[in-house]
C-alpha cells in the first residue's frame, strides 16, 4: 500500500525540508541570473545601437558630448608610476603593491560518529598551518591560541598607485574606466619576482613580510574603449534600464568585435551560474522524490512515469524541465521565439507522457473492439 502525502512527509521531514529550501534557493538564482542576463543582453544591445566609432587622430568633437562613443588606438600615459620604497617605476595605468605576510591559520575537521548529529556524536578536530595571507588572521579567535599568535597590524599595506592622466588618441580615460583594467604581469625583483623581508627565503617565520608588484596598462599598448564622452573624458553611459556601459578589451577591436566579445563573456557567466541552478535543483529532486511519487500517482497521465522507481536520470529529467522553465518565462519578452522553444523543451515530460497515455488508452479500446 502506498503511503500517503502526510505519512511520506513525516517520515522524511528532514531531507523534505532540505529539498524544499534547494528549490526555493535553485529557483532564485536562475531567476536572477536570468534576469540579470537579459537586463545585461538588453543594455547591450541598446549600446550597440547608440554607439558612434571614432577616429583617434582626431580632435575631440563637442557635438558629440553625452553621446556613447567607440575608440581605438595606443595608450597614452602621462607619466610614470613610482614606487620610492622599492625603487619600482613604470609607465602604466596602474601598479599594485601586493603584500602578505606569513601567518598562523586555524583549518577544523568535523568528525561524526552516528546517523544524527549532535554534539554527543560530532568531534571537530583543530589543525595549526602556517601560510602567506594577504589580510591578517586573528589569532585570538583561535581555538588553540597557545603557540599560534600572529602580529596584531600588518606593518606595510598593499597599495595600487593609478596614473592620473591616461589617453586614448585625444579622449581622456575616466577613473571608473581605469579602475577596470586587469593586471597583465609582475615586476620581477628577486626570487621569482617576490621581495622577501625575512632571514632566510627558504624557511620563513610567522611576521615575515614578502611583497610583489603588479601593473596594468602600459604605455602605448593598443586599447579599445567604449563609453559616454563628456568634456572630453569618457565615463560610464547609462541606458534606459540604468546599467552602465564602459567597455575595455585589449587590441584593436571594431565595434561589432568589441560587443560580440563582451556578448560572449557575458554567456559564459550565464551558463556557469546556470549550472549551479541546474545542480541544486538535482539534488533538491533527490531530496525530494518520495514526495515527487506519491504527487505523480495522483494524476494518471503520470502513473507510468510514478509506478517506476524514480532514479538519476529521473531526477535530472524533472531539474532540467523546472530549470527550463523558469528560463524560458523570464526570456518571454526579450527573446520570445527562444522563450517558446524552451517552455516547449521543458514540457517534453509531460507531453511524452501524455502521448504515451493516449496510446495506452487508444490500444485498450481496440483490443475491446476485438473481443
Amino acid at each position: 500500500m502506498e503511503a500517503s502525502f502526510s505519512e511520506e512527509l513525516k517520515k522524511t521531514w528532514l531531507t523534505s525540508l532540505m529539498g524544499f529550501l534547494l528549490l526555493c534557493a535553485g529557483t532564485l538564482l536562475l531567476t536572477w541570473n536570468e534576469g540579470r542576463a537579459v537586463h545585461h543582453a538588453h543594455s547591450l544591445d541598446e549600446a550597440f545601437n547608440n554607439v558612434i566609432a571614432l577616429n583617434p587622430f582626431e580632435p575631440v568633437r563637442p557635438e558629440l558630448e553625452g553621446r556613447l562613443v567607440h575608440i581605438s588606438g595606443n595608450l597614452i600615459v602621462d607619466e610614470p608610476l613610482t614606487e620610492p620604497e622599492y625603487g619600482v617605476s613604470v609607465q602604466s595605468v596602474k601598479l599594485k603593491r601586493r603584500v602578505q605576510m606569513y601567518q598562523w591559520v586555524e583549518e577544523r575537521t568535523r568528525r561524526d560518529y552516528g546517523d544524527m548529529v549532535s554534539s554527543e556524536t560530532t568531534e571537530t578536530d583543530y589543525f595549526y598551518v602556517t601560510e602567506w595571507r594577504d589580510k591578517l588572521v586573528d589569532s585570538r579567535n583561535f581555538y588553540i591560541r597557545h603557540g599560534h599568535h600572529n602580529p596584531t597590524e600588518i606593518p606595510l599595506k598593499t597599495y595600487v598607485y593609478v596614473s592620473p592622466i591616461v589617453k586614448v588618441g585625444q579622449l581622456t580615460l575616466g577613473t571608473d574606466i581605469k579602475n577596470n583594467w586587469r593586471y597583465s604581469g609582475a615586476i620581477l625583483l628577486c626570487w621569482s619576482g617576490i621581495y622577501y623581508h625575512c632571514d632566510d627565503v627558504w624557511n620563513p617565520q610567522v611576521g615575515d613580510i614578502r611583497v610583489q608588484f603588479y601593473y596594468a596598462g602600459v604605455n602605448g599598448e593598443p586599447v579599445t574603449v567604449v563609453g559616454m564622452q563628456k568634456n572630453g573624458i569618457l565615463i560610464p553611459y547609462k541606458t534606459t534600464r540604468n546599467h552602465e556601459i564602459a567597455l575595455l578589451r585589449d587590441g584593436i577591436l571594431t565595434v561589432t568585435q568589441i560587443f560580440d566579445v563582451e556578448h560572449s563573456d557575458a554567456r559564459w557567466e550565464t551558463w556557469k551560474l546556470r549550472g549551479l541552478g541546474v545542480f541544486i535543483l538535482y539534488a533538491s529532486a533527490v531530496c525530494l522524490k518520495g514526495l515527487i511519487r506519491i504527487l505523480l500517482l495522483k494524476f494518471p497521465t503520470f502513473h507510468q512515469i510514478a509506478e517506476q522507481e524514480i532514479t538519476s536520470s529521473s531526477n535530472l529529467a524533472i531539474s532540467l524541465s523546472v530549470s527550463l522553465l523558469v528560463i524560458s518565462v523570464t526570456w518571454v519578452f526579450y527573446r520570445p521565439m527562444i522563450a517558446v522553444g524552451l517552455i516547449l523543451a521543458s514540457l517534453s515530460p509531460i507531453i511524452y507522457c501524455f502521448m504515451a497515455f493516449l496510446n495506452t488508452g487508444q490500444n485498450q479500446t481496440d483490443a475491446q473492439h476485438r473481443r
